[in-house]
């Protein structure tokens, strides 16, 4: 009774009916089973062999490049007041989606650290997987107070009431905060831009608190002030604050720092783009495709190489010319504009014509219909696309490298170059050691977008049809 019971319970579950059904899907299994046992074998063979001795002693040079050594506590505070940051924000949005949901009548998710532990593990894997090169138990420590800074940050925002005032302290408070961490590492204009990006998006969110609680106008006065306070606070200590600017950072930190700044920027230049590209008016829209043409038809190492040495005799005598750094910044951002901007316009196409003229006659205004109507379901539409082009403009800060900036990549380059390591043929191990840390990134953020695409219900079509 006990085998057959087994033998049922076997042949309904998920390994028969996907890789055992057929006698070709039998045959495929084993040697695909064999091809991986191989590969990991030597893999295996390959790392217990392995001399790690040049990654251990350049692991500073790989992750933060020239930074001071002496400066290094920055970044240092950097980290814990980034996860800080994170912890405040992901309990208040979490306290204030159950509330939601309860308010709507629907079953509150169940908060679960292992859940989030799943989610990020591939993250905390790397971290651990660079403090494994270190010698010493500081480190160690650091990383274990960064986590719980982070873990009690969360559950005291978990615990705070969801009401609009304390979500705009909370909300205004993650500004503070994610200024600091600026300030602890870069210049004044870094703060200003950073901070000014996540105050705009803190006042999207008290915005929308409040139009959905519908609060009056003395909320809404009370909120724009407390918004000015931060914004202001904020801008003085800009003014005041020398610190290190971005034309020093190198290493794996330079390559995290241009790729949020090619996001954030890139990604509302873009926007930008396509609605102009899709625009009526004629000198609007020819701007645009001139624009967009000109950076998708241009390779992205000759833009660079045009930021190197062509863009600074473009500024007048008078204006200080920026950094390399900077203008390399400017290049990523343009090129990274024109690809979201056709992954834009492919989503705005997808939008039924029916409902624009639906809202037409309904009397909404141009931007009513975009913002309520049409760039919802366009950029719902185009969420894979887009988190590809952002794993795309992560992968190309390695450029940078051909300009000799000492990001993560060319620090690969610079170790072997090394008198102690030079003609040992460690470029193996330097690669594969840029290669997990590039690759742990990216997986994090294709995993982040095909998590945000199920909450959205995004393919939920295609899977019911494939399921059928």
């Amino acid at each position: 009774m006990f085998d057959k019971r087994r033998e049922l319970s076997f042949k309904d579950s998920w390994i028969n009916r996907n890789l055992f059904n057929t006698w070709y899907n039998v045959v495929l299994t084993f040697l695909i089973i064999i091809g991986l046992s191989f590969l990991i074998t030597n893999l295996i063979s390959w790392l217990l062999a392995a001399d790690f001795a040049i990654v251990r002693k350049n692991l500073t040079l790989f992750l933060v490049g020239g930074f001071p050594r002496d400066q290094l506590w920055r970044l240092w505070v950097a980290g814990h007041s980034m996860l800080c940051c994170f912890g405040i924000a992901s309990g208040v949005l979490w306290r204030s989606a159950q509330a939601e949901a309860q308010a709507k009548g629907f079953a509150a998710e169940q908060h679960s650290w292992l859940d989030l532990l799943r989610r990020f593990w591939v993250l905390v894997a790397l971290l651990i997987f660079f403090l494994s090169f270190t010698r010493g138990v500081l480190p160690y420590l650091l990383l274990v107070s960064a986590l719980g800074v982070f873990v009690v940050s969360r559950e005291l925002a978990r615990r705070v009431e969801p009401t609009v005032t304390h979500r705009g302290l909370f909300l205004a408070g993650l500004v503070g905060l994610s200024s600091f961490v600026v300030l602890a590492g870069t210049s004044g204009l870094g703060a200003l831009s950073v901070g000014g990006l996540i105050g705009t998006w803190t006042l999207f969110e008290v915005r929308h608190t409040l139009e959905s609680t519908h609060q009056n106008a003395t909320a809404v006065s009370r909120f724009a002030g407390l918004g000015a306070g931060v914004v202001v606070w904020q801008t003085m200590i800009a003014i005041g604050f020398d610190g290190y600017g971005w034309d020093t950072w190198t290493g794996f930190h330079l390559n995290l720092f241009v790729t949020v700044i090619g996001i954030s920027s890139g990604f509302p230049i873009g926007l930008c783009l396509a609605l102009g590209r899709s625009s009526k008016m004629p000198i609007i829209k020819t701007i645009c495709v001139v624009f967009i043409e000109f950076c998708r038809g241009v390779p992205l190492i000759t833009l660079l190489f045009f930021a190197a040495w062509m863009m600074p005799l473009l500024f007048p005598r008078s204006v200080v010319v920026p950094d390399l750094v900077t203008r390399c910044m400017i290049v990523l951002i343009a090129f990274s504009a024109a690809y979201i901007a056709e992954i834009v316009r492919g989503g705005l196409q997808s939008v039924p014509v029916g409902q624009v003229e639906a809202a037409q006659a309904a009397g909404l205004s141009q931007i009513k219909i975009q913002r309520l109507i049409v760039l919802p379901q366009a950029l719902r539409a185009v969420i894979p696309a887009m988190v590809g082009q952002f794993i795309s403009l992560f992968k190309d800060t390695t450029l940078l490298s051909i300009l000799k900036i000492l990001e993560m990549l060319h620090g690969s380059r610079v170790s072997n170059s090394q008198t102690e390591f030079l003609g040992l043929g460690l470029s193996g191990v330097t690669l594969t050691f840029v290669a997990v840390a590039f690759w742990v990134v990216a997986y994090t953020m294709s995993k982040e977008s095909r998590r945000l695409e199920t909450r959205l219900g995004v393919g939920i079509n295609q899977n019911l049809g494939q399921r059928l």
